[in-house]
């Protein structure tokens, strides 16, 4: 089952995109807000509290609903599948908007991209120094930001959902990204900065510590091997844990295989530098991102989702013979 809701909701999710606005983000974000302003201290623990309180109380409500489901019918079960995933899932949000910018590149409309690509990343991160990027940069932070948004909206979904029974791991997933950064945003106003967004983001930071190296091997093994794996232990050593947090974090570690996989730079040049460069092997030896870059990261993203369900539907297979 857990095959065909995957495969049923990339083909929905291709024929209607899901909005940036919708109502189940909407909820997400009143639950998180209503939640912070009821629990909100100051200190740790009380984000602690409030965390488990939230994605716990969730996971309850749409476990026993899966439950019930399933007790009445395999395909009421497959279609709250499909209901979560279509929501937790986005693959459209990472190949369209670098469609867009690919094509204003190519006509040579510069500030168009930047646009696009401020647009895109509006909410996520600073936007503030895109104005004056050149092409090039542009190609680069387009890369950086959508293979980022490939894996939490994807790849680590797809993870959590052969992980947990059911839609709870994709709940889970989103949820706890989802309050990594709503909890953790700077402070409004004059308010003083607080302590309670750490536990959400430390929490998110374990849960997609094994998923951001599944994906990293994806990347490696649909892209160029030996490339990706030697960028990856560059940035992987030594591995350590600061402030309760692994090290290097996903991101770092994504890029850098993403990029090896590529033999082109998604990393900022200031990390690359820290990373990779050596006597006469400055960045890695990876290409610096040009015109091509754009449609080989949708490539190697779909390759790579088209390995994780080729290996999902070999072990279904195998479990439905056995």
């Amino acid at each position: 089952m857990g095959w065909i809701a995957l495969v049923l909701t990339l083909v929905l999710e291709q024929l209607r995109p899901v909005p940036l606005r919708n109502p189940v983000y909407a909820l997400a974000g009143t639950l998180a807000d209503a939640t912070q302003d009821g629990m909100n201290a100051g200190r740790r623990r009380h984000g602690m509290y409030a965390w488990l309180l939230l994605v716990g109380g969730v996971m309850v409500v749409v476990g026993a609903f899966y439950a019930f489901a399933l007790s009445i019918s395999w395909w009421l079960a497959l279609l709250v599948n499909v209901a979560v995933l279509y929501f937790t899932m986005g693959f459209r949000q990472f190949s369209h908007r670098l469609t867009e910018i690919q094509l204003a590149l190519a006509n040579g409309d510069l500030p168009a991209a930047r646009t696009e690509l401020a647009q895109w990343k509006a909410g996520v991160e600073d936007v503030s120094s895109g104005a004056e990027v050149d092409a090039d940069e542009i190609v680069r932070q387009s890369c950086e930001h959508g293979l980022q948004l490939a894996h939490k909206h994807v790849f680590g979904v797809f993870f959590w959902f052969l992980l947990l029974p059911g839609p709870l791991g994709p709940i889970l997933f989103r949820l706890a990204e989802y309050l990594s950064r709503r909890w953790n945003r700077p402070p409004a106003g004059a308010l003083p900065a607080d302590r309670f967004g750490e536990f959400a983001g430390r929490a998110f930071a374990w849960i997609d510590w094994l998923p951001a190296r599944l994906t990293a091997l994806g990347f490696a093994i649909v892209g160029d091997f030996e490339g990706a794996i030697y960028c990856w232990r560059k940035v992987a050593r030594p591995p350590s844990i600061v402030g309760g947090m692994p090290q290097p974090d996903s991101r770092t570690v994504i890029l850098a295989a993403a990029g090896g996989a590529l033999g082109s730079r998604v990393l900022s040049s200031a990390e690359s530098a820290r990373y990779f460069d050596e006597a006469e092997l400055e960045g890695g030896g990876l290409a610096e991102p040009g015109s091509g870059t754009l449609s080989a990261a949708v490539g190697l993203v779909w390759r790579a989702l088209l390995l994780w369900l080729a290996l999902l539907l070999l072990i279904s297979l195998a479990n439905w013979l056995a």
